[in-house]
């Protein structure tokens, strides 16, 4: 897909929009062959037929079509020549050339459409500083950098954490620093989990709507794709990334998502593509994998997936930013006494040989404090219904340990 710069017709001549509608037609993934054939169909030659340089000298004083930039005015030369249609009934060959004419002009109206669209998308896109975004994770600006700095460089990044500690949020967060603005659009967010395949990932055949089968591309695939034929920085976020069997979704990707493969030279043929067609995973690519460290049902992670990740430990952040945060919602008073309770039972946690750093109380659950009408009647439905259950969970052969946890929270 072209650059977005492509689209934004403004302060471009009229053969400068000629070329950016020649490559919509030929866009969404469109080979180099595709754009030209694009180029020779009557749909790029309207610029060239008289009736439709007349319409436009007629309503604007233009030369060019290409000389009409909004969709509004392009929908005043469809009605004129739908009103030449209807006079031109008693002809039916001019009648159907000025039908044609006229489907060529609202192809041109959908792309002006689309570039009125990607204008206004870019104009809401804010550049992206961690230091003021009020609404930032809770980690000093040293440590999210570092990330950041790991992501660039390595390409692959593992957030790795209990459950709690902001990682899929700080992901995004992260995604944003690497790219300079908030873009989701440069930003494709997955969960891995046991049924998740290659072929949802890559590539593989599914059923078509027509009862038979095709070959359909993967989300990581069409992300590739995409980032292959735009500037700027792609993210993938994969959630919950050790839930799934990586080796298997990720296949070949094994060997091209390190660092030093992200080139045209290691392309390599996929498991369904067709004859002569290679894949290969371009520099502007990067992963972001998040991993639950508490779930002991999860196997440990690949090695050879392991060599290609740069693991990040996230912790609970119940620093003096969280406690101005949590202060300003429930009261300071109020934010001391849970702050001093949970970096208790975290402590506790971290230095039990059963248990340890990856199993700790995170600071997500105490975020989400809107309208909290009874501050006790909140933090006791809150024990009850999360923290407690989870440390039976983790303490689930020493029940003593998990009453003593639960008695210092309460």
């Amino acid at each position: 897909m072209a650059d977005k710069n492509t689209y934004n017709l403004n302060g471009k001549t009229s053969e400068q929009v000629r070329l950016a509608y020649i490559t919509f037609m030929g866009d969404k993934d469109a080979t180099t062959k595709q754009i030209k054939d694009a180029e020779n169909s009557n749909y790029a030659k309207i610029g060239t037929r008289g009736i439709v340089s007349d319409i436009v000298g007629k309503l604007y004083s233009k030369d060019s079509i290409f000389d009409v930039r909004t969709s509004e005015k392009v929908q005043n030369i469809s009605e004129e020549l739908s009103s030449m249609i209807e006079d031109s009934a008693n002809n039916p060959k001019e009648q159907k050339d000025l039908k044609n004419v006229r489907s060529y002009i609202n192809k041109y109206k959908d792309f002006l459409n689309y570039c009125e669209r990607l204008t206004e998308m870019t104009k809401r896109e804010q550049p992206y500083c961690f230091a003021e975004d009020a609404d930032k994770p809770f980690i000093n600006e040293e440590k999210f950098l570092k990330m950041v700095s790991l992501l660039y460089r390595k390409k692959n990044i593992i957030l790795e954490g209990a459950p709690g500690v902001g990682k899929t949020f700080l992901a995004r967060k992260i995604a944003y620093q690497l790219i300079g603005e908030v873009r989701d659009e440069n930003i494709e967010m997955i969960q891995f989990h046991q049924s998740y395949s290659y072929e949802d990932f890559i590539q593989g055949i599914r059923p078509s709507e027509n009862g038979g089968f095709e070959l359909r591309n993967g989300i990581f695939y069409n992300l590739c794709q995409k980032a292959r034929h735009s500037d700027g920085p792609f993210v993938l976020i994969i959630d919950e990334i050790n839930r799934g069997n990586l080796s298997k979704i990720f296949g070949e990707m094994m060997m091209l998502i390190e660092t030093d493969k992200r080139s045209e030279k290691y392309a390599v043929k996929l498991t369904y593509s067709e004859e002569g067609d290679k894949f290969y995973i371009p520099a502007n690519v990067y992963i972001i994998g998040c991993m639950n460290t508490a779930d002991r049902s999860l196997a440990i992670v690949d090695y050879a997936l392991r060599r290609r990740f740069a693991f990040c430990q996230i912790q609970p952040e119940f620093n003096e930013v969280f406690q101005e945060f949590l202060s300003d919602k429930i009261g300071k008073q109020n934010a001391e006494k849970i702050i001093t309770r949970l970096r208790r039972v975290n402590e506790i946690i971290q230095t039990t040989p059963q248990l340890g750093k990856g199993l700790e109380i995170g600071h997500s659950y105490f975020c989400h404090t809107d309208a909290i009408p009874n501050f006790e009647e909140w933090w006791t439905e809150l024990c009850e219904y999360e923290l407690f259950p989870y440390l039976r969970e983790i303490c689930f052969d020493d029940e003593e340990l998990c009453l003593e946890l639960c008695n210092i929270l309460r």
